[in-house]
């Protein structure tokens, strides 16, 4: 039996970023579909303390990642492992730099409306941050997928089997 740890660390990373986007694609249609404001509050808390999650799974995943194409790959890793680093990181970038960005923008809109002190392009533009806020998660989930498909239809089976 040869396996690696790393492994299942990765499996644990996977599960944690797995539940970031998923939870967060529903919450994000709890947030949509609610129309009072203390309710869009409440759910957006629980979407930055899901998101929360998001830095450490990612940095678990890219750390034995990497781990794990050392234990497989001496030398230049294969292509699908590429491709698997390229999906992850533009998903990388997309959830640190996009989603906290409409995130913040779209809770800003929900607490003036919540205080009374919001116009008519609040509501315009929180519609507008909705549906962004939609194809993000959309995106994520898309990337996410194409990393699972590489994973089981690589060229060569993960480093971490026994």
């Amino acid at each position: 039996m040869s396996g690696s740890f790393i492994f299942y660390f990765h499996l644990l990373g996977f599960g944690l970023i797995t539940t970031a986007v998923v939870a967060g694609w529903f919450l994000n249609l709890r947030f949509t579909a609610a129309q009072d404001p203390d309710i869009r509050i409440s759910v957006g808390s629980m979407m930055r303390t899901i998101a929360i999650l998001s830095p450490l799974a990612a940095f678990l995943l890219l750390a034995t990642g990497i781990g794990n194409i050392l234990n497989l790959y001496y030398e230049t890793p294969v292509g699908w492992l590429v491709i698997k680093i390229v999906l992850f990181g533009v998903m990388l970038v997309n959830g640190t730099v996009f989603g906290p960005l409409m995130s913040r923008k779209r809770m800003h809109i929900v607490r003036n409306l919540a205080e009374n002190t919001g116009t008519e392009e609040d509501e315009k533009n929180l519609k507008y941050l909705n549906k962004q806020m939609n194809w993000f998660f959309t995106v994520q989930s898309v990337l996410l997928l194409g990393i699972v498909f590489f994973s089981a239809f690589g060229t060569s089976k993960h480093p971490g089997y026994f």
